[in-house]
Parts: structure tokens; sequence; C-alpha cells
């Protein structure tokens, strides 16, 4: 990493509605179309065929931290904005655990003048887990963040302590053990941690637009669980 670059670390958690099972919230993570359009800046999508994956720069890659965590895929992810068709390359019923790539178009007005474009075109790599999904971005000006998105156990500590909105933002460890239970049940929360990587002059930008938009983000997620719960199916 370059003396002109730094890190930020974030971590943010959410619990989720009683009666979520593990299989549901890892389910709603793995719905890449889902995914994208909890982001309330994706203007669109396009799946990067993996016969173009050689050509990008860096190519997509597997950190040993993801490696030892993959989870396999038996369904093909969507092509672009919703559209299941599988493209030359993508394989229906595949149990060889893969990333995929999007080239993402976000329209963000926040950004100050001359640093970015309206329109931010970033390349995302989303590969599954065993408790979720692993997501790195690459945008423009060097800037890359990097995700875990997991389900755990909700520690033994009265839900959304620390935060409100029903979820709490943390730098530190997390703690507890065991699971705070709901009826005899373990409760569940949604856990997204964050390495954000840019130059120093960025950092603060790329922190601030994490903090200012993970409430909305888990809100969607938790509003599409609760309405799972409730027999009703997310869509667009």
């Amino acid at each position: 990493m370059s003396f002109l670059s730094t890190t930020a670390k974030l971590e943010h958690h959410t619990p989720l509605p009683p009666g979520t099972t593990r299989a549901q919230a890892i389910a709603m993570l793995s719905d890449y179309d889902f995914y994208f359009h909890c982001n309330p800046h994706m203007d669109k999508y396009e799946l990067i065929p993996p016969s173009q994956h050689a050509s990008l720069n860096p190519p997509p890659s597997i950190p040993d931290s993801v490696a030892a965590q993959l989870r396999t895929s038996s369904t093909p992810p969507p092509t672009a904005n919703g559209n299941g068709k599988v493209e030359v390359g993508e394989k229906g019923g595949d149990e060889q655990p893969t990333t995929s790539c999007y080239r993402v178009t976000d329209i963000v007005h926040a950004i100050p003048a001359g640093i970015w474009d309206t329109n931010v075109v970033s390349t995302y790599e989303l590969t599954k887990i065993r408790d979720g999904l692993f997501v790195r971005i690459r945008s423009p000006l060097s800037t890359m963040l990097e995700t875990f998105w997991e389900i755990r156990d909700l520690p033994d500590s009265p839900a959304g302590e620390g935060g409100g909105g029903g979820g709490s933002s943390s730098s530190g460890e997390e703690g507890g053990g065991g699971g705070l239970k709901e009826g005899g049940v373990s409760r569940l929360e949604l856990v997204e941690s964050v390495t954000a990587t840019s130059s120093r002059f960025l950092v603060g930008i790329v922190k601030a637009s994490c903090e200012n938009g993970w409430r909305e983000i888990h809100g969607t997620m938790v509003g599409r669980l609760e309405g799972e719960l409730r027999g009703v199916r997310w869509s667009r």
C-alpha cells in the first residue's frame, strides 16, 4: 500500500426480526439483485462475464481470509438489473464457489466538486461465504471497500444497544457469547464489517459515506425479512 494511502475500519450491527432463520437471512444476502437495490445511489448494474475477468485491472481474486469461508453456489447470478438470464460462461447449478463481477453505476450528488463525476462507475466482486457474503468494491481514484456481510447470533445484550434505529456502529471488537433468545430461540443479527482503503485525502469522504448510508441499507434488508415473515415476497 502506498504511503499516500490509508485504511479505515467500520462495523455496523443490526438485530434481525424475531423468527428469522439463518438460512433465510443468508438467502437474502445471496440475492444479488436485491443486494444492489439496497443501495439508494445505484442507477444500474451489469454482469461482467467470466470471459472478461482477466481483462479487469486488477482481475478479481479471493483473499485468504475469504477462501477459508467459501460457500458453494447452485444458482446463476443476475446479469443486469435483475435479469436472471444465463450468460455464456455462467453455469446454473455450478457447485464450485465463484466470484461474480459486476459493473455498477451510482449517482452520487454529495461528493465535493472535482473529485468524482456525479456518475461513479465501480467494479464489484461478490463471493458467497458460509455466513453470508464478501464484497470487494473498486472505485475511481484507487478507492477500495472490502466488506463482510455476516449473519451471527445476537450477543447477550438488549437488541439495538449502542445505537438508535435498530442497529449500532462500532470500530471495536465484537463482544458477548451465546445469543439473545426470544421464546427459547436464538436471535440473529446482521453484521457489516468494512475495510476502506483510499488516499489520505479521500478516506474521510469514503468513511462518511459509509456511516451516513448504512442504516438505510440495513433497514431495507430488515424490511424484506419482516415481509417474508408475513408471507410477503420482496419485489422492486
